[in-house]
């Protein structure tokens, strides 16, 4: 206790002894700015107005500064560029020199100019297997005639269907197939149907689950009209229709939902009495009543017509954007592993050619260079050779007593006796500079990928991870490179 008493009493005294100098400072200071402030109004006025300019321009460059300090992501946070047609066919032209290929992105491209010429409204529908949306389709157009495409080489079809509203207007309503076909989530088919799409519908015929309510949400990213369609409704009495509206209507905002509760008709099993007392299974026809569905749907296309086009458009462009950077990525990964292994054959190679043991130091100094610029430059990433040479120094000091350098350094030494020590020697020098080029070109693209930058200390780390993975298989590999690159200069 007493020692808190005087530990509470020397921060007192502390606490007022800092006071007073602040209390000082700002008097000294005030003092000394009415002073300054006295004598320049007695000042040739052009002293005055330079003097005043140069303290306000300072005082203004350190606010600056500061602002940048403190907040540094809001001011240099870069303004996203605006996604248009013409923007991308420029990026897909560039991907195009660069060797990624884009015939599919393109032909989504395609695809949306196609459907902007029609002038048609496309509206796909949503659900879970077996929840009528096929059924829904045939009551609102029963003579129609059905087309089936097959998207992606995959086995799972899209129906289409032409319908001509009430209105008038022209619709291609989509039959997509349903959610528990698509192994449980929205696979790529379902997904770029709906960015093409101008109108989202998913069905239920039921209170919808979570697994539906995240499908849901996540067609609502797209920014584009969804109406739930709650089919079969014929089952349930007029108050549990009402329940089960006011249900829905709290878990989603109608400004972004609208809702509609319809029976697509089908049929049903009923047990028919007979006069005589015997019973009989049959099926009866339901009458179908789609009509507020297709009253909601009018409405969101006559409402927000031009508005839909320009979501679709948007949203068709957010998709084709996604897929090039997917296939920048796909490409840079591909080539960058065949970078790596170039390199790291390179290295192999010239450790064998390495005369007298320390010969191969230049050497692989070289193509580890070379590698590490080749990468960047993959991955349009500026890079200096101060950079480089930092990232190879941490990574030489990741190396110290792990097998590969051992090995290296054995294999170095074995090579200064001739015969069999000199095979050997340079078979296991070999080996461990295929390793560490592996593990080294590896490193620098997992950094790149993660971080979009060559930063020296994490990609070393990374480097050091990599070095002790598949040692066994790795080494197996780079010793028969060698003894076939052997066998085929012995033959020769």
């Amino acid at each position: 206790m007493k020692i808190r008493r005087k530990f509470r009493a020397l921060l007192a005294i502390a606490i007022l002894f800092l006071a007073s100098l602040i209390l000082l400072f700002v008097f000294f200071a005030t003092q000394t700015a009415i002073d300054l402030w006295d004598r320049l109004q007695q000042a040739p006025d052009w002293l005055f107005y330079t003097y005043t300019s140069l303290i306000s321009a300072f005082t203004l460059i350190s606010l600056w500064f500061i602002i940048r300090l403190l907040l540094p992501s809001s001011l240099n946070k870069k303004k996203s560029k605006k996604l248009t047609e013409q923007s991308l066919v420029e990026e897909l032209e560039e991907a195009e020199e660069s060797g990624v290929d884009t015939d599919m992105i393109r032909e989504e491209i395609q695809k949306l100019s196609e459907r902007k010429a029609t002038g048609q409204v496309y509206v796909s529908f949503f659900g879970d297997v077996s929840t009528g949306k096929s059924s829904i389709i045939k009551t609102l157009i029963p003579d129609v005639k059905v087309e089936t495409h097959v998207r992606g080489g995959s086995t799972q079809k899209i129906a289409e269907y032409k319908w001509a509203s009430s209105s008038g207007d022209e619709l291609i309503l989509t039959d997509l197939p349903g959610r528990n076909e698509a192994e449980g989530s929205l696979d790529t088919i379902v997904h770029d149907e709906a960015v093409r799409s101008q109108v989202v519908i998913y069905v239920t015929d039921s209170d919808i689950s979570r697994n539906q309510y995240e499908d849901i949400q996540s067609l609502l990213q797209y920014g584009k009209p969804l109406i739930l369609a709650v089919n079969k409704v014929d089952r349930y009495s007029k108050i549990e229709q009402e329940e089960l509206r006011e249900h829905l209507q709290q878990q989603f905002d109608n400004d972004k939902v609208r809702l509609a509760f319809i029976s697509s008709g089908g049929e049903e099993e009923i047990v028919r009495i007979y006069p005589d007392g015997r019973e009989e299974k049959v099926l009866r026809a339901r009458n179908p009543e789609v009509s507020e569905l297709a009253e909601a749907l009018q409405t969101e296309i006559d409402s927000q017509f031009e508005t839909l086009n320009q979501l679709r458009d948007a949203s068709v462009f957010v998709l084709v954007k996604q897929k090039l950077d997917q296939a920048k990525q796909e490409y840079r990964k591909t080539e960058g592993r065949r970078i790596v292994k170039s390199s790291t054959r390179k290295a192999i190679f010239g450790a064998m050619a390495a005369i007298s043991p320390g010969s191969d130091l230049v050497i692989q100094g070289v193509i580890g260079s070379l590698m590490v610029k080749d990468i960047c430059k993959l991955y349009d990433v500026p890079v200096r050779q101060l950079d480089i040479d930092k990232f190879l120094d941490f990574s030489q000091g990741q190396l110290k007593h792990s097998v590969p350098l051992v090995l290296a350094v054995a294999g170095n030494g074995l090579k200064a006796f001739p015969g069999v020590g000199t095979l050997a020697g340079g078979l296991v020098h070999a080996v461990s500079y295929g390793i560490i080029f592996n593990a080294l070109g590896n490193a620098v693209l997992q950094t790149l990928e993660q971080r979009g930058r060559l930063q020296a200390a994490p990609a070393a780390l990374t480097f050091k991870e990599l070095l002790g993975e598949n040692l066994e298989s790795n080494a197996k590999l780079f010793a028969r490179l060698v003894l076939e690159r052997d066998t085929k200069s012995s033959g020769e």
